[in-house]
Formats: C-alpha cells, sequence, structure tokens
C-alpha cells in the first residue's frame, strides 16, 4: 500500500505546472540574458583600453563582469531546461546560451532573445 500511495504522490507533485513560477523563472532567464549583454557589449566598447603588454596581469573588470554575467545567464537557462520550460518551438535554450555566451554564437543568441520575447518578454530584450 505504501509503495502506491508514495508512487501517486510523486507523479502528482510532478505533473503539477504553476504559470506564475514558471513566469518567473523565464522573466529571470531573460533579464540575466540581457545583463549579460549588456555587460558583453561594455567589455567590447573598453577592449581598446586594455594594456595586454604583460598579458600575464591583465585587469579587465570588464572582462570580468562579463564572465560573470554570462555564468548567470547559463545558471539561469540550467533552470528553464530544468523545468522544461522552452518554448515548444523553440531551440533548447541550454545549448543556445552556452553558445550565444561561451561561443559567442550570434545566431544562437538570436535563438535566445527570441525565446524571451516568445515569453511575452519582449520589453525586456528590445529595451537594453
Amino acid at each position: 500500500m505504501i509503495p502506491v500511495l508514495a508512487t501517486s504522490t510523486l507523479m502528482a507533485a510532478c505533473s503539477s505546472y504553476d504559470p506564475e513560477h514558471a513566469a518567473a523563472q523565464q522573466r529571470d532567464y531573460c533579464v540575466k540574458l540581457v545583463a549579460w549583454q549588456s555587460a558583453r557589449n561594455a567589455m567590447l566598447a573598453s577592449a581598446s583600453s586594455v594594456d595586454a603588454s604583460d598579458w600575464t596581469n591583465i585587469h579587465w573588470p570588464e572582462a570580468d563582469q562579463a564572465d560573470e554575467a554570462g555564468s548567470k545567464a547559463m545558471d539561469a537557462a540550467k533552470v528553464l531546461d530544468r523545468e522544461d520550460l522552452d518554448n515548444s518551438d523553440s531551440h533548447n535554450i541550454l545549448h543556445d546560451t552556452e553558445k550565444a555566451v561561451i561561443d559567442r554564437n550570434a545566431v544562437a543568441e538570436e535563438r535566445a532573445e527570441n525565446y524571451c520575447t516568445e515569453s511575452g518578454l519582449a520589453d525586456l530584450v528590445n529595451g537594453r
């Protein structure tokens, strides 16, 4: 009797969908994606001011900020992936986010932006 009860309780917990929670996770992801884009753009704008004559001792705060923001965006994408919150017609949001952040893949970045737009968060992407 106990295994049946435990199984039915587990199934009920896994099948519940909370639209408010999903919307909050999607918004969190999109905020972090836009924060990464802003940090990346700031890093690129400051690239000419970096003294790379001693590459072992480069201090480039904008690059550190972009790396940190990219990690946060990827962490948020992992949550979306784990909770199966990809839009049905999107590519894998985790894969796209990793390709955009790590490989600087513009096509993957566009798909990540489209995910936000399709999630009703175009104001975040367009307002950056």
